[in-house]
């Protein structure tokens, strides 16, 4: 019977050591895993369902993985009466250190702080339409993020959350009173049977059918008038055009008359020396009359006679007429011997 050959110890060693070199380099060469780094844990406050969020989820920022959901739980605020779900996540230590663009050691603590002040929120994405998985994605927003709830247990940074699209819009279709939209619109289909079934819309609209009836009427009326009304304008503007000749003829026979005249009026022509031959006669005439008006001259004298002895006429009858004003019964009585002579007003 031959005899089992006993394995080498020195074999069985290489083994077990080559075994686990390769176990190492395997964990080392794993991707998306640091094993010799220290995670940055933080947490995130959710009110709404993370129903499609597990434990592994990634947490990305813009499209890169830096760290992996570990805890999902539902949190009770009693003062507020309140659920919101606390999701835990383990952040790479090089990647926060990389969104905060510093890389030593001590700025580990005040990278995320940093980050939040800057407008560092988490949001809950859609890996897969068709599993419903979810995914946490980091980024900056400009709109403003919801309250830090605080207070959680152990050293964990929080970061505060964004509702999606989709959740801002549930929430406000949740806001809305649709009971009371309903009863609104109840209240106005009311409103509008009881306007339509109302007398006095049916006798508007019988009013208003008249109306566009005389409106009809009148139209028509106005379109059997136009044709006169345009035959009497095309008329008058007629007339108007023929007195437009006529002035323009009575123009010319001014024009002409004007021509006439001073054809008259020429120095050269028969008219001008007739009239200055006139002329002369009357200054012949005017002399005449001045010699005669002279002081010494028989005219004068017989004038000057005259103008006195008219002097002498109005001064009697000044003086009869003072004489009556002051005694009107004279006339029929006769004047008074004792009555004084009236001085006649000068």
């Amino acid at each position: 019977m031959s005899r089992r050959r006993r394995a080498s110890p020195f074999a069985i060693g290489a083994f077990v050591a080559g075994a686990v070199a390769v176990l190492v380099l395997a964990l080392i060469a794993l991707p998306g895993r640091h094993w010799f780094d220290r995670p940055q844990r933080v947490v995130m406050f959710f009110s709404g369902s993370v129903f499609g969020l597990q434990k592994g989820a990634p947490v990305v920022f813009r499209g890169v993985r830096v760290g992996d959901v570990t805890e999902i739980s539902v949190h009770y605020d009693s003062k507020t009466d309140s659920f919101a779900i606390p999701v835990i996540a383990e952040l790479d230590d090089d990647a926060v250190r990389g969104l905060e663009g510093r890389f030593t050691h001590e700025d580990i603590g005040h990278a995320l702080p940093t980050l939040i002040k800057r407008g560092l929120s988490a949001q809950l994405g859609t890996q897969s339409l068709l599993t419903g998985q979810l995914y946490v994605d980091l980024d900056f927003r400009s709109k403003p993020a919801g309250v830090l709830h605080g207070g959680y247990r152990g050293d964990v940074t929080e970061i505060p959350t964004s509702p999606t699209a989709i959740q801002a819009l549930k929430n406000q279709l949740e806001s809305v009173d649709l009971r009371k939209i309903v009863d609104d619109l109840s209240q106005i289909a009311n409103s509008a049977r009881s306007l339509i079934a109302a007398p006095e819309l049916k006798q508007g609209l019988k009013d208003f059918a008249a109306t566009a009836g005389h409106a009809r009427r009148l139209a028509a009326q106005l379109d059997q008038r136009a044709v006169p009304l345009t035959r009497g304008a095309e008329r008058a503007m007629a007339s108007v055009d023929r007195a437009g000749d006529k002035v323009s003829r009575a123009a010319d026979k001014l024009g002409s008359g004007a021509d006439k005249a001073d054809a008259l009026l020429d120095p050269n022509g028969p008219l001008v020396p007739d009239l200055r031959r006139t002329l002369a006669e009357l200054q012949r005439a005017s002399t005449s009359l001045r010699e005669a008006a002279d002081s010494d001259g028989p005219l004068l004298q017989q004038t000057e006679r005259t103008m006195r002895e008219l002097a002498q006429a109005a001064r009697a009858l000044r003086q009869l007429a003072d004489s009556l004003e002051a005694q009107p019964e004279a006339l029929l009585r006769g004047r008074k011997p004792d009555a004084p002579a009236v001085e006649p007003a000068r």
